[in-house]
């Protein structure tokens, strides 16, 4: 098992903490992304109205 010293540590755990904020940053714009998905979907369906199945489901 090759020694560790100091230095080798913090240059070990800096580069785990610059991941972990890449992967980070990735959720929050995979996160906006969906979001405005969603947002998109809901105002696409007010503007056209349902599906015909959509509204058989009121209907009933």
């Amino acid at each position: 098992m090759p020694l560790m010293n100091g230095r080798k540590l913090l240059y070990h755990f800096d580069g785990i903490r610059g991941k972990m904020s890449e992967m980070r940053e990735l959720v929050e714009t995979l996160d906006l992304m969906f979001d405005s998905f969603h947002k998109m979907n809901r105002i696409s369906k007010n503007m056209f109205g349902l599906h015909r199945t959509g509204q058989d489901r009121l209907r009933r």
